[in-house]
């Protein structure tokens, strides 16, 4: 049985509360690799692409963000550090900016933020680990297979037995997030069309045999707080 995503409510409210409202616009950079860590955010409208530049120059997109997700600075009480990752806006956001300094002495005084703030930390980590599996143990097409059905369960809109991805993706953004060349992308979502799995318009992906991908990844039926690209 899956258990059913909730949010880490009084993280989210406090960091919104207290933080500094803040604007992108689409492919406006929030920070950069190599960028002092020193604040954590929420985003209230929009997406966020965050991702990593490889040492040949590649770029691997690790998570798509949307409203309420948390980012930045999450890894606390470590001193000066800098962000591995660089966070892209996709679509025109609004964000929430904390300082991390005071987000962190906030843990410290309020248990329910600290309680929440540790399961949305063991939350993230196992994303993390089933994500690098994924890539590492499923293949080129079983990883882009994964992140299809991630793409469904995050931002899917069900309609029946289909399932309607509510963003524009470019086929360039999806084989980032499964490290595979565009090209490799054309030719599963081809082939997938052709077997009336699913159907593209506008730059929007219809999942119309969400079972035939689960299927052909002999999927675990992971918890819907794990199984997420965000």
């Amino acid at each position: 049985m899956q258990t059913i995503y909730t949010e880490s409510t009084s993280v989210i409210e406090y960091i919104i509360a207290h933080g500094q409202r803040m604007q992108f616009n689409a492919h406006n950079y929030i920070y950069h690799s190599g960028d002092l860590c020193n604040h954590i955010y929420v985003i209230t409208e929009g997406k966020v692409i965050t991702h990593r530049v490889m040492e040949d120059g590649k770029e691997f997109n690790t998570k798509l963000l949307g409203y309420h997700s948390i980012f930045g600075s999450t890894t606390l009480f470590c001193g000066r550090k800098t962000h591995t990752l660089s966070a892209r806006v996709k679509e025109r956001a609004t964000v929430y900016r904390l300082p991390k300094k005071q987000f962190e002495e906030s843990i410290l005084d309020d248990d329910v933020l600290k309680y929440e703030w540790l399961l949305w930390v063991q939350n993230e980590n196992e994303k993390n680990e089933y994500q690098i599996r994924d890539i590492y143990t499923l293949g080129k097409t079983g990883a882009f297979y994964s992140i299809l059905i991630k793409l469904a369960n995050t931002y899917g809109i069900h309609e029946g037995t289909k399932v309607h991805i509510n963003v524009d993706l470019t086929n360039h953004e999806l084989a980032n997030f499964c490290n595979v060349t565009r090209e490799s992308v054309n030719r599963m979502l081809s082939n997938l069309k052709k077997k009336d799995i699913i159907s593209i318009k506008h730059k929007r992906i219809t999942i119309l045999d969400l079972e035939f991908l689960k299927k052909s990844i002999n999927c675990e039926n992971c918890p819907l707080s794990i199984c997420r690209i965000e």
